[in-house]
């Protein structure tokens, strides 16, 4: 009898040194959790990534005997404490897909980093996650996991790195969140969040990062926000937000970008903004903020961004805004400013985008700006005066320069001729001089001029046909002379060609018939003579054709049937013979086309 029991207790302690030498201190409940878990997954490549979580039930006697202890530990995405225990679970860009169904979360004690980031999880996120108490950073990003995010979230207590961005979560935000004390970087945005942002998101004191960005989040940024003296980066923007910029931000002495843009903020901007020394970023536009700009802000020597474009704001661009020597950008268009641009700009240096489009801005333009090197300058529906500074392409980078439709007078800057830089430009509807001949030369990046409503003179150069990336080319009422130049057939990637209200002669160019790209042709009000070519209906992209006011003559050719995509046409008031071709009769037919004689 004694010999049985011996036998019996020599046995079980054999099995159990046997079993620590595959499973070590209670380690076994997370094995089965994962290879249970595994089993629900899905690799989109069918490579399972997961080929390294086997379990040794599944292999031969001699495998067990050679399996390392604490084998799981060697899995993919998988690491340990020294008792074997599972401490970080890391399948980030992993391909893979399923849910978090049969993810046993109490079976991981010691659970500290739980990545699951770019892949095609979907489904809820779990109320079973509250069990991971120890868990420092949970990252689940650019998946689809759907529904609310569950309160039971907040009783991770030690959690410092909450990533749930860019997936399908709905609902609020949970006030729960509140209770973790030791979270520095909530990110939360491109979902489709609803809510409010919970006013105890002030209790949060470790904060350092809040993104909320690109949800649905309705009222007003919290008052409390103001008071997490640890906060770098603020991130509201694209959201329903209404109410005022608290006063409160303004303590954020840490803060260093500010995204508030594209909500429904009203109010004026805080002039406390401006004690925030460290702010490199303050993108403020696409709101309905009203009154002036604080001239307080002139004290951020930081900033190297600032976005207040698309709001209500009035009066004038301080004065002190010349103080912000690292500002590269500056954008304020679309509002209701007024006032002239202080000449203190002419410090700003490193400044490279100067946008103050659609304004109630007078004045000349400071001579200063000419110091910069600009690579956009965006002037265009003010009412500025006088000439532009004639170093205007300093540092050669100047890529978009566009002041249309101001009161503009002067000769065009002759530095322009050499600003190979140009991709953009618009001086339309002013009264700028110049031969056109002289100032502009050969731009290889340039898409896009309107030099439409001047008073510029001289005769097409060649030059223009040089411009091999060229679509729209628009130099209407002025006074150029002379006839087209046939290098302008050449210029086969152009799109819109309007020079008319000048005073071109001489006959259309059958070269034209080169320009298989050409949408838009308006040569109307010149004295442009001859016949108009039959070799104009193999411009089958053309939509809009205007030759009126001029001298053509001889019959419209038949094959103008052949540009199936002409919507208007005009041919009045020339010297045409013969009656209307049958075939433009035929395209008339076809849609609501407008074609006159």
């Amino acid at each position: 009898m004694e010999k049985s029991i011996l036998l019996q207790i020599s046995m079980l302690m054999l099995a159990t040194i046997s079993f620590f030498s595959v499973a070590a201190y209670g380690s076994t409940d997370e094995v089965v959790a994962l290879l249970k878990w595994k089993t629900s997954l899905q690799h989109q490549n069918n490579n399972s990534i997961l080929s390294s979580w086997i379990s040794p039930k599944s292999e031969n006697r001699s495998s067990v005997q050679t399996m390392p202890t604490m084998f799981w530990c060697t899995w993919y995405g998988v690491s340990c404490n020294s008792d074997g225990s599972v401490t970080r679970v890391n399948l980030s860009s992993s391909s893979l897909a399923g849910t978090l169904n049969s993810f046993t979360f109490s079976s991981f004690p010691n659970l500290t980093h739980f990545e699951l980031s770019v892949n095609n999880f979907s489904g809820i996120i779990p109320a079973g996650i509250g069990n991971l108490s120890k868990l420092v950073y949970l990252d689940f990003d650019f998946n689809h996991f759907s529904s609310m995010i569950p309160p039971e979230i907040g009783l991770l207590a030690n959690l410092q790195t909450l990533h749930l961005f860019e997936n399908q979560l709905n609902g609020s935000i949970p006030h729960e969140i509140c209770h973790m004390k030791f979270l520095s970087e909530l990110a939360l945005y491109a979902n489709a969040l609803t809510g409010t942002i919970p006013f105890c998101i002030g209790n949060m004191s470790s904060l350092n990062g809040l993104f909320l960005d690109d949800n649905k989040l309705v009222g007003s940024i919290p008052y409390e926000l103001g008071t997490l003296s640890n906060l770098i980066e603020v991130h509201l923007q694209n959201n329903s937000l209404t109410g005022t910029i608290p006063n409160s931000l303004g303590n954020l002495s840490k803060l260093t970008i500010l995204n508030l843009f594209s909500n429904r903020i009203t109010g004026p901007i805080p002039p406390k903004i401006g004690s925030l020394s460290s702010l490199q970023w303050l993108n403020l536009n696409d709101n309905i903020l009203t009154g002036s700009i604080p001239n307080s802000l002139g004290r951020l020597q930081s900033l190297t961004l600032l976005r207040l474009y698309s709001n209500n704001l009035s009066g004038p661009i301080p004065e002190e805004f010349g103080n912000m020597i690292s500002l590269v950008r500056l954008q304020v268009s679309n509002n209701l400013l007024n006032g002239s641009i202080p000449k203190s700009l002419g410090n700003l240096l490193n400044l490279q985008s100067l946008y103050l489009r659609n304004n109630q801005f007078s004045g000349p333009l400071p001579q200063e700006l000419g110091k910069l090197k600009f690579v956009a300058l965006e002037l265009s529906e003010n009412n500025f005066s006088g000439s532009l500074p004639e170093i205007i392409c300093n540092g050669g980078r100047l890529q978009l320069l566009l002041v249309s439709q101001n009161k503009l007078t002067g000769t065009i800057p002759k530095s322009l001729y050499n600003c190979s830089s140009l991709v953009r430009v618009r001086f339309d509807g002013n009264q700028l001089t110049g031969n056109i001949s002289e100032i502009f030369g050969v731009y290889p990046h340039l898409r896009f001029i309107n030099l439409n409503d001047n008073m510029l003179y001289g005769e097409l150069s060649d030059n223009w046909s040089k411009c091999k990336n060229l679509t729209t080319m628009q130099v209407g009422g002025n006074g150029i002379s002379g006839s087209i130049p046939l290098s302008l057939g050449n210029s086969t990637q152009i799109e819109m060609l309007n020079i008319s209200f000048n005073h071109l002669v001489g006959e259309i160019p059958k070269v034209f018939e080169r320009m298989n790209r050409l949408g838009n042709l308006i040569l109307s009000n010149n004295q442009l003579s001859g016949a108009l070519p039959p070799e104009f209906g193999s411009l089958t992209a053309l939509s809009l054709l205007d030759l009126s006011m001029n001298n053509l003559t001889g019959p419209i050719p038949n094959t103008l049937g052949n540009c199936l995509n002409l919507f208007l046409v005009n041919l009045s008031n020339n010297k045409f013979t013969h009656e209307l071709p049958i075939q433009l009769g035929i395209l008339c037919q076809e849609g609501e086309k407008e074609i006159s004689k």
